[in-house]
């Protein structure tokens, strides 16, 4: 924003929540996008358990602890030009 010549921006961020699969399988989506370069650099993901089997584990703990987990963050930011 300060490069193109505007005002420092006003910043806003929100993070849904919630428990549903869709708030536990983002993660395993990043980490499948990801694989190929965590493998590449020789990093186990062995931690992890079965890989495989791992959205269906992510999810149960969810359930199972009556919890909430948060989403991907969304993020807004905003400048308004000076008048000239």
């Amino acid at each position: 924003f300060q490069e193109a010549g505007l005002p420092m921006p006003t910043m806003r961020m929100e993070v849904l929540l919630g428990n549903s699969a869709d708030f536990t399988l983002w993660i395993y989506d990043v980490l499948c996008s990801l694989r190929p370069q965590i493998e590449g650099n020789s990093t186990s993901l062995e931690v992890l358990g079965d890989f495989e089997t791992l959205p269906g584990r992510l999810q149960s703990e969810v359930v199972q602890a009556h919890a909430v987990v948060p989403y991907l963050a969304v993020v807004g930011a905003w400048s308004r030009k000076p008048a000239e």
